[in-house]
C-alpha cells in the first residue's frame, strides 16, 4: 500500500463448501468476536 510504508495486505480464499473454507469462516468469527470485545472493554472504561 503506497500510503502506508510496511504495511501489506494479506487476502485468504478457499473453495466454496470445502474444509478450508469451513477454516477460513471460524477464524473470522475468532476474529469478529475478539475485536467485539475490545470495543465493548473501550466504551466501558470512556
Amino acid at each position: 500500500m503506497a500510503a502506508e510504508p510496511g504495511l501489506t495486505l494479506t487476502i485468504y480464499t478457499a473453495e466454496p463448501d470445502s474444509p478450508s473454507e469451513d477454516a477460513l469462516r471460524l477464524l473470522a468469527s475468532w476474529a469478529a468476536s475478539q475485536e467485539a470485545d475490545t470495543t465493548t472493554r473501550k466504551l466501558s472504561t470512556e
